[in-house]
This record gives structure tokens, sequence and C-alpha cells, in this order.
């Protein structure tokens, strides 16, 4: 499961140029860490059940003898 800590800046009662790019870039940040750890979830499901078939297939043939 992905856990992440970004602070996304409060946007100001007036529009403010420099406040608006400080959350995009938090935002962006934010993307940035989930896509990174999607990412690391999807290879260690497919590690886990990588482990789980040769485990299958090294039963399999031990009972073949």
């Amino acid at each position: 499961m992905a856990k992440i800590t970004n602070y996304i800046p409060e946007p100001k009662e007036e529009y403010n140029v420099d406040n608006q790019r400080q959350i995009m870039e938090s935002l962006n940040t934010m993307k940035q860490q989930l896509n990174f750890s999607f990412q690391q979830d999807l290879k260690n499901e497919l590690d886990t059940f990588n482990y789980f078939l040769s485990w299958v297939y090294n039963i399999k043939m031990h009972l073949r003898y």
C-alpha cells in the first residue's frame, strides 16, 4: 500500500502566482510519489506470484519421483 507524505499549501484569498506554483509543485510531487509506489507494489506482487509458481512447480516435480 502506498504511503505518501506531502504538504499542499492552502490557496490564498486573492490569486497569487507564487502560491499557485507551490500548489502545482506539491501536486506534481504527490503524483510522482504515487506512480513510484504503484510501480513498486506491482513489482512486489509479481515477485510474490512468481515465487508461488516456482514453489508449486518444485512440489509437482518432487511428487513425480
